[in-house]
């Protein structure tokens, strides 16, 4: 088993989960990220060591990967500041994939490239297999299709020994809470406020919710397998929830944990660009091969994290 892996991107919030997974786990764990984005450094364990660095800075990476084992690619820039900041976000995920690709191919390093559902766009049918087109709706969705091909290609042309894995909306301690991403925590803050919360469109449109200790768990199994080398894999709760229906979730855990009667009413505004409508998993791929199980289902993983957000506040 590798031990000796580094993670680009390993401040951030999946990132920062999957590199205190892999210390319990006794790997030997290196995060290498600029600290521009994401959770940060403080939610690592102690022991981590933590390399300031950016994944366009070619000639850091090689001197660091040399001794690696394993790289899992998490650096990115989200999916909000592709509206604003398109160059960036293109430059980091798309173009520092490639170098991640490049280095990891010239020293024989697994690498694991975690991309996104959003690669998928919107549901042309469900639940949505490894099969199904790839249709971004925007420029980061679009950056992290093209970053897939790149892996691919390495791996096609030179023997790069690769996973590519598509996380579906993940959420849990330490996430962003601005965002596209991030309905959950803007849900709370605003009743946190005493507010309402705000629903972006009808409401109607639907993700799969993934706890990150299960899509961490599936990261984690997808570099350990030998036979997952070369396959491409959905990490996903494999069950749908109307945007709706995940607001009045949130506002009955917290009712329950605060003991606040809470009158169930949302807002709404304007849909946002590039919204997409339908996400559900087909994790039938994952299960067989990785040996994949979420085990935290959602309306238990939203009372962990509102009780932990009540704990931080």
């Amino acid at each position: 088993m590798s031990k000796n892996v580094i993670i680009t991107g390993g401040a951030g919030f999946i990132g920062s989960h999957l590199a205190n997974l892999l210390d319990t786990k006794k790997f030997n764990v290196s995060v290498y990220d600029d600290l521009s984005n994401g959770s940060g450094k403080k939610n690592l364990n102690s022991n981590i060591k933590f390399i300031k660095g950016s994944i366009l800075n070619y000639k850091k990476m090689k001197s660091i990967f040399k001794n690696i084992d394993t790289v899992y690619n998490l650096a990115v820039l989200p999916l909000a500041m592709s509206f604003d900041k398109p160059d960036s976000v293109v430059r980091v995920n798309d173009y520092g994939s490639y170098l991640v690709s490049k280095i990891c191919t010239e020293f024989n390093i697994k690498l694991i490239h975690v991309s996104s559902s959003e690669a998928y766009g919107t549901a042309r049918y469900s639940k949505m297999n490894e099969g199904h087109p790839l249709l971004p709706t925007t420029i980061y969705a679009a950056s992290k299709a093209s970053s897939e091909s790149y892996v691919r290609a390495f791996e096609k042309t030179n023997g790069l020994k690769a996973v590519i894995l598509r996380p579906f909306n993940s959420y849990g301690e330490f996430m962003r809470e601005d965002g596209y991403g991030a309905a959950i925590p803007l849900f709370l803050n605003r009743l946190l406020k005493n507010k309402t919360p705000i629903i972006f469109g009808t409401g109607k449109q639907t993700r799969d919710l993934t706890h990150v200790s299960d899509t961490v768990s599936g990261i984690y199994h997808a570099s350990i397998l030998k036979n997952a080398v070369g396959g491409t894999f959905n990490i996903a709760q494999g069950k749908e929830i109307s945007i709706n229906e995940l607001a009045k979730i949130v506002i009955e855990e917290y009712s329950n944990l605060t003991d606040k009667k809470i009158k169930i009413n949302l807002s709404y505004k304007k849909e946002r660009s590039g919204d997409v409508r339908r996400h559900l998993g087909d994790i039938s791929l994952a299960k067989k091969i990785l040996n994949y199980k979420p085990k935290i289902s959602l309306r238990h993983g939203i009372n962990q994290y509102i009780s932990w957000k009540l704990n931080n506040t």
